[in-house]
């Protein structure tokens, strides 16, 4: 009866040492700058700082190099502002793309954030990232879709076979966006 009471807490250890650390990444989250004017924020993104990945990042002029270290002759990682544009009525919303691409070897994401004007500036009101890219249409004036991959277990790093297709939605009575359906299918090819 001991044995098996401590095969199980041994097996219990087992998961929570492998599901922390996922568990740990799930929580780690994207931002942008903050205090973007509604009215011209392009500057501020172009010029801002972003945490995308291992730390904040300042932009100019709309990308930047991270080294490993300071003596490295290129970028380790490549950033850079792909999207930025406002919708919705009035401009009152503003949809910005990061890109961060991984120069030594292969590894791209996508950090999509989305922004809420509020009295004279954009607030971060939603952010997610998504392994190499997502496809994002603005629909009507208050939704986005993003499509992106999925990759099984057995799927190769640079291919997954599935698809996710999430609806995202702004809420005007708690000022929040919200997920209003998600759906996974196989991946279509394009020939």
């Amino acid at each position: 009866m001991i044995g098996i009471w401590f095969g199980r807490v041994a097996c219990l250890v087992a998961i929570l040492v492998l599901v922390c650390p996922i568990a740990a990444l799930a929580e780690q989250h994207e931002s942008g700058p903050t205090g973007v004017p509604c009215r011209a924020p392009l500057p501020a993104l172009r010029n801002g700082t972003f945490n995308v990945g291992d730390g904040p990042v300042r932009l100019t002029n709309g990308s930047a190099c991270v080294k490993a270290s300071p003596d490295q002759q290129g970028c380790e990682w490549r950033i850079g502002l792909t999207r930025a544009e406002t919708w919705g009525a009035g401009g009152q919303f503003l949809l910005v793309v990061i890109n961060r691409s991984h120069q030594a070897g292969g590894g791209a994401f996508d950090a999509v954030f989305w922004y809420a004007c509020e009295e004279g500036t954009f607030v971060p009101a939603w952010s997610h990232t998504y392994r190499y890219g997502a496809t994002i249409e603005k629909r009507p004036d208050t939704d986005l879709w993003i499509t992106s991959g999925v990759w099984r277990p057995t799927d190769p790093s640079c291919c997954p076979s599935q698809e996710r297709r999430e609806h995202l939605s702004w809420n005007g009575a708690t000022r929040s966006v919200v997920l209003r359906g998600s759906s996974v299918t196989a991946r279509r090819h394009e020939n």
